[in-house]
Protein backbone atom coordinates (compact mmCIF):
# COMPACT_ATOMS: atom_id res chain seq x y z
CA UNK A 1 0.00 0.00 0.00
CA UNK A 2 2.73 2.05 0.63
CA UNK A 3 5.19 0.92 -1.96
CA UNK A 4 5.48 4.25 -3.30
CA UNK A 5 6.93 6.40 -0.69
CA UNK A 6 10.68 5.11 -1.18
CA UNK A 7 10.18 6.36 -4.97
CA UNK A 8 9.19 9.76 -3.87
CA UNK A 9 11.69 10.32 -0.99
CA UNK A 10 14.34 9.13 -4.33
CA UNK A 11 13.02 11.80 -6.54
CA UNK A 12 13.11 13.93 -3.58
CA UNK A 13 16.24 13.91 -2.92
CA UNK A 14 17.39 13.73 -6.50
CA UNK A 15 15.64 17.48 -6.97
CA UNK A 16 18.04 20.40 -7.15
CA UNK A 17 16.07 22.35 -4.32
CA UNK A 18 18.08 25.35 -3.31
CA UNK A 19 16.77 28.21 -0.57
CA UNK A 20 18.65 32.05 -0.60
CA UNK A 21 21.69 32.58 1.21
CA UNK A 22 22.27 34.77 3.89
CA UNK A 23 24.00 37.24 2.16
CA UNK A 24 21.71 37.16 -0.55
CA UNK A 25 18.45 37.82 1.77
CA UNK A 26 21.14 40.72 2.76
CA UNK A 27 21.21 42.31 -0.57
CA UNK A 28 17.77 42.08 -1.81
CA UNK A 29 16.65 44.24 1.69
CA UNK A 30 19.40 46.25 0.53
CA UNK A 31 17.89 46.76 -2.82
CA UNK A 32 14.45 47.40 -1.37
CA UNK A 33 15.46 49.84 0.91
CA UNK A 34 17.61 51.64 -1.34
CA UNK A 35 14.03 51.55 -3.92
CA UNK A 36 12.34 52.77 -0.53
CA UNK A 37 14.38 55.66 -0.07
CA UNK A 38 14.69 57.03 -3.64
CA UNK A 39 10.79 56.82 -3.89
CA UNK A 40 10.28 58.53 -0.75
CA UNK A 41 12.51 61.30 -1.92
CA UNK A 42 11.00 61.97 -4.97
CA UNK A 43 7.76 62.16 -3.13
CA UNK A 44 9.10 64.24 -0.49
CA UNK A 45 11.10 66.66 -3.25
CA UNK A 46 7.18 66.69 -5.57
CA UNK A 47 5.54 67.65 -2.49
CA UNK A 48 7.56 70.56 -1.56
CA UNK A 49 7.43 71.25 -5.26
CA UNK A 50 3.60 71.13 -5.02
CA UNK A 51 3.69 73.17 -2.01
CA UNK A 52 5.66 76.08 -3.24
CA UNK A 53 3.71 76.00 -6.57
CA UNK A 54 0.41 76.82 -4.24
CA UNK A 55 1.83 79.26 -2.44
CA UNK A 56 3.14 80.91 -5.36
CA UNK A 57 -0.60 80.69 -6.90
CA UNK A 58 -1.83 82.20 -4.09
CA UNK A 59 0.39 85.06 -3.92
CA UNK A 60 -0.13 85.33 -7.33
CA UNK A 61 -4.10 85.43 -7.11
CA UNK A 62 -3.65 88.09 -4.12
CA UNK A 63 -1.54 90.06 -6.08
CA UNK A 64 -4.30 89.77 -8.73
CA UNK A 65 -7.41 91.15 -6.85
CA UNK A 66 -5.54 93.94 -5.14
CA UNK A 67 -4.33 94.97 -9.14
CA UNK A 68 -8.03 94.56 -10.00
CA UNK A 69 -9.47 96.75 -7.15
CA UNK A 70 -7.26 99.00 -7.76
CA UNK A 71 -8.43 99.09 -11.17
CA UNK A 72 -11.72 99.45 -9.99
CA UNK A 73 -11.08 102.34 -7.30
CA UNK A 74 -8.94 103.90 -10.52
CA UNK A 75 -12.04 103.59 -12.81
CA UNK A 76 -14.96 105.82 -10.57
CA UNK A 77 -16.78 108.30 -12.40
CA UNK A 78 -18.88 110.98 -10.89
CA UNK A 79 -22.21 109.50 -11.34
CA UNK A 80 -24.29 112.61 -10.83
CA UNK A 81 -27.51 111.67 -8.98
CA UNK A 82 -30.58 113.98 -7.48
CA UNK A 83 -31.49 113.85 -3.95
CA UNK A 84 -34.42 116.51 -1.92
CA UNK A 85 -32.80 118.60 -0.26
CA UNK A 86 -29.09 117.94 -1.12
CA UNK A 87 -29.36 118.24 -4.96
CA UNK A 88 -27.76 117.02 -7.68
CA UNK A 89 -24.45 115.73 -6.43
CA UNK A 90 -21.73 112.59 -7.65
CA UNK A 91 -22.34 109.43 -6.25
CA UNK A 92 -20.22 107.95 -3.16
CA UNK A 93 -20.57 106.75 -0.14
CA UNK A 94 -18.05 105.29 2.55
CA UNK A 95 -17.87 104.72 6.02
CA UNK A 96 -16.31 101.80 8.32
CA UNK A 97 -18.94 99.40 7.29
CA UNK A 98 -18.97 99.89 3.56
CA UNK A 99 -17.65 101.64 0.77
CA UNK A 100 -20.26 102.20 -2.57
CA UNK A 101 -19.35 104.02 -6.11
CA UNK A 102 -20.21 103.87 -9.77
CA UNK A 103 -16.96 102.13 -11.79
CA UNK A 104 -16.65 101.44 -15.57
CA UNK A 105 -14.40 98.39 -14.24
CA UNK A 106 -16.22 96.23 -13.73
CA UNK A 107 -15.27 92.19 -12.55
CA UNK A 108 -17.56 90.49 -15.32
CA UNK A 109 -18.86 92.08 -18.49
CA UNK A 110 -18.31 95.52 -19.86
CA UNK A 111 -20.91 97.45 -18.37
CA UNK A 112 -20.71 100.25 -15.68
CA UNK A 113 -21.25 98.86 -12.26
CA UNK A 114 -22.89 100.12 -8.57
CA UNK A 115 -20.01 98.50 -6.43
CA UNK A 116 -19.74 97.83 -2.65
CA UNK A 117 -16.92 96.83 -0.81
CA UNK A 118 -18.81 95.42 2.18
CA UNK A 119 -16.90 94.46 5.69
CA UNK A 120 -18.36 91.38 6.83
CA UNK A 121 -18.40 89.11 10.09
CA UNK A 122 -17.49 85.91 10.29
CA UNK A 123 -18.75 83.20 12.66
CA UNK A 124 -15.10 82.78 14.73
CA UNK A 125 -14.56 86.83 15.58
CA UNK A 126 -13.24 87.58 12.54
CA UNK A 127 -13.84 89.34 9.59
CA UNK A 128 -14.12 89.56 5.23
CA UNK A 129 -14.12 92.50 3.36
CA UNK A 130 -16.03 91.49 0.08
CA UNK A 131 -16.47 93.33 -3.52
CA UNK A 132 -20.06 92.99 -4.75
CA UNK A 133 -21.44 94.93 -8.14
CA UNK A 134 -24.54 94.89 -9.70
CA UNK A 135 -25.13 97.08 -13.40
CA UNK A 136 -25.70 100.26 -12.69
CA UNK A 137 -27.78 101.41 -16.27
CA UNK A 138 -29.35 104.31 -15.44
CA UNK A 139 -30.62 103.53 -11.84
CA UNK A 140 -31.72 107.16 -9.45
CA UNK A 141 -30.15 108.05 -5.84
CA UNK A 142 -33.10 105.99 -4.65
CA UNK A 143 -32.82 102.66 -6.03
CA UNK A 144 -29.24 102.72 -5.30
CA UNK A 145 -29.82 102.95 -1.83
CA UNK A 146 -32.40 100.15 -2.05
CA UNK A 147 -29.97 97.96 -4.00
CA UNK A 148 -27.95 97.54 -0.34
CA UNK A 149 -30.93 98.24 2.27
CA UNK A 150 -33.32 95.56 0.43
CA UNK A 151 -30.36 93.26 0.03
CA UNK A 152 -30.26 92.89 -3.82
CA UNK A 153 -26.27 93.94 -4.47
CA UNK A 154 -25.70 90.11 -3.19
CA UNK A 155 -27.52 89.10 -6.14
CA UNK A 156 -24.85 90.42 -8.71
CA UNK A 157 -21.14 89.12 -9.21
CA UNK A 158 -18.65 88.98 -5.98
CA UNK A 159 -15.23 88.76 -4.80
CA UNK A 160 -13.46 88.05 -1.12
CA UNK A 161 -10.55 90.30 -1.20
CA UNK A 162 -10.17 89.83 2.60
CA UNK A 163 -10.92 87.20 5.00
CA UNK A 164 -9.60 86.15 8.52
CA UNK A 165 -9.19 89.97 9.47
CA UNK A 166 -8.76 90.40 12.79
CA UNK A 167 -9.97 94.32 12.24
CA UNK A 168 -10.44 97.16 9.83
CA UNK A 169 -10.28 100.54 9.63
CA UNK A 170 -11.38 102.21 6.38
CA UNK A 171 -10.05 106.27 5.63
CA UNK A 172 -11.22 108.48 3.26
CA UNK A 173 -8.89 111.90 2.17
CA UNK A 174 -10.98 114.66 -0.01
CA UNK A 175 -12.06 118.15 -0.55
CA UNK A 176 -14.61 119.72 0.76
CA UNK A 177 -16.27 121.71 -1.10
CA UNK A 178 -18.22 123.73 1.28
CA UNK A 179 -15.47 123.27 4.28
CA UNK A 180 -13.06 124.62 1.83
CA UNK A 181 -10.69 122.19 2.81
CA UNK A 182 -9.01 118.72 2.40
CA UNK A 183 -8.42 115.80 4.68
CA UNK A 184 -8.32 112.56 6.09
CA UNK A 185 -11.92 111.22 7.40
CA UNK A 186 -13.77 108.15 8.21
CA UNK A 187 -16.60 108.87 5.98
CA UNK A 188 -17.25 109.95 2.99
CA UNK A 189 -20.94 111.00 1.49
CA UNK A 190 -20.74 112.32 -2.06
CA UNK A 191 -24.40 114.29 -0.77
CA UNK A 192 -22.55 116.11 1.54
CA UNK A 193 -19.21 116.59 -0.07
CA UNK A 194 -19.94 117.67 -3.45
CA UNK A 195 -17.47 115.63 -5.19
CA UNK A 196 -15.34 112.03 -4.83
CA UNK A 197 -12.49 111.35 -2.50
CA UNK A 198 -8.97 110.91 -4.02
CA UNK A 199 -8.01 108.11 -2.19
CA UNK A 200 -9.50 105.66 -0.27
CA UNK A 201 -6.99 103.93 2.58
CA UNK A 202 -7.83 100.30 3.85
CA UNK A 203 -5.81 99.03 7.42
CA UNK A 204 -5.77 95.95 8.44
CA UNK A 205 -4.42 93.49 10.86
CA UNK A 206 -4.36 89.93 9.92
CA UNK A 207 -2.32 87.12 11.78
CA UNK A 208 -1.36 89.91 13.99
CA UNK A 209 0.06 92.12 11.14
CA UNK A 210 -0.89 95.25 10.35
CA UNK A 211 -0.72 96.57 6.54
CA UNK A 212 -2.58 98.94 4.57
CA UNK A 213 -3.73 99.29 0.91
CA UNK A 214 -4.10 102.71 -0.76
CA UNK A 215 -6.44 102.81 -3.43
CA UNK A 216 -6.54 106.06 -5.87
CA UNK A 217 -9.29 107.71 -7.46
CA UNK A 218 -8.60 109.34 -10.65
CA UNK A 219 -12.03 111.58 -10.93
CA UNK A 220 -11.99 114.67 -10.38
CA UNK A 221 -15.24 116.51 -9.69
CA UNK A 222 -14.48 119.74 -8.31
CA UNK A 223 -14.87 121.59 -12.07
CA UNK A 224 -18.32 120.36 -11.76
CA UNK A 225 -19.27 121.45 -7.98
CA UNK A 226 -21.68 123.72 -9.47
CA UNK A 227 -23.79 121.40 -11.25
CA UNK A 228 -26.13 120.99 -8.50
CA UNK A 229 -27.37 124.73 -9.09
CA UNK A 230 -28.93 123.06 -12.21
CA UNK A 231 -31.64 120.58 -12.55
Amino acid sequence: MFSGAPRLTRIFRRSNFKGYTFIEVLVAMAIFSSMVMLATMALNQGLRQYKGLMEKGVNFWDKAKYLWIDSSFGAVVDYYVYKEKAGWFPYFYGDSEKISYISLSPLAGDLPVIAWIVKENRDNGLFAVVYYELPVYTKTCRELDWDYVGGDYKKGNSLTLLDGVQSIDIEFYGFDVLGRNAEWSQNFDGSKRRSLPSTVKMTYVSGNKKQTLLFCINTNTMRKADYNDTQ
